[in-house]
């Protein structure tokens, strides 16, 4: 049986927020065996702070990113208080890969640091904090026997019996620069660092005002995302990969699934999904993973 893992040391890394514009830093802090991945927001008037595990239940929003957290009945106020972690999809998508069971993280504000956009600052950093495995055997493999599909408009999951984790993902945008595109992968630490951390996050041009408008992407700029004109593609570096934006989709499904809270042995064929329809599916992992 494989043992459970932590970092073996604190780790801490800052920057902006996408949507709320706040700079914010994480501190990475070793947890014990059985802990799981949990958020605290360290910047409240709250003795202690406000904590709350990684996990589909916690799940409060997917509009254009995940949104965890939890209800706080506090006394100003006759109803509860969402205490939240926004975009928290690149970070649990590097936690997932690099094999990291237990881990504190904590928050000074409402979002992860977006970087440049993409996960290799989380995984380079928790990748420097170094791997520490516990004396406590690791949970068996969610294994999927029989198939699973979750639909949202045209977007489709299915959730197929594998021998290894694996994710197939086909992107369709009704746009000239972006078309259709594919990306097929085995998910583990060489592939996530070498061909998926890397991809950044991206919107259309044409979606910026409606976004800000919403109150979202106010720390959004070309240092940490690509923006799609209609005949053109606006990078600081140019693309990283010709099909950057797909391996960011599937990252993105990486990390959204991985709040089941259990290392997965399926393949996840996607068609177009989304943080909507990626937590519908993360939920029917969850719901089997509580009767295993």
């Amino acid at each position: 049986m494989t043992k459970q893992t932590t970092i073996a040391k604190e780790a801490k890394i800052s920057g902006i927020g996408l949507h709320s514009g706040e700079i914010t830093s994480l501190r990475f802090l070793p947890a014990p065996a059985n802990t799981g991945i949990v958020f605290k927001r360290t910047d409240l008037p709250i003795p202690g702070g406000v904590a709350f595990p990684a996990r589909v239940p916690s799940v409060l929003n997917t509009d254009r990113s995940t949104t965890i957290g939890k209800l706080l009945q506090v006394p100003q106020s006759p109803q509860p208080v969402p205490i939240v972690v926004l975009t928290v999809e690149h970070l649990m998508a590097s936690i997932y890969c690099l094999g990291i069971d237990n881990l504190f993280v904590e928050a000074t504000a409402m979002e992860t640091p977006l970087m440049d956009g993409s996960g290799i600052d989380f995984a380079n950093t928790l990748k420097e904090a170094g791997i520490s495995e516990l004396d406590e055997e690791r949970l068996p493999e969610l294994t999927v026997t029989e198939p699973i599909k979750v639909e949202h408009g045209d977007a489709t999951i299915e959730i197929l019996p594998a021998d290894e984790y694996k994710i197939s993902y086909t992107m369709t945008y009704p746009h000239p620069v972006i078309g259709t595109q594919f990306f097929e992968t085995v998910v583990n630490e060489e592939n996530f660092i070498k061909n998926i951390a890397p991809s950044r996050t991206f919107a259309l041009y044409s979606e910026l005002s409606a976004l800000l408008s919403r109150g979202l992407i106010k720390g959004g700029s070309l240092n940490n995302a690509i923006v799609i004109t209609d005949n053109a593609i606006l990078s600081k570096d140019g693309l990283r990969y010709p099909d950057e934006f797909v391996r960011h989709k599937v990252m993105d499904l990486i990390g959204d699934l991985a709040l089941t809270g259990r290392r997965l042995k399926a393949h996840v064929v996607s068609s177009r999904s989304g943080h909507t329809l990626n937590n519908k599916a993360a939920a029917a992992l969850f719901a089997l993973a509580s009767k295993n």
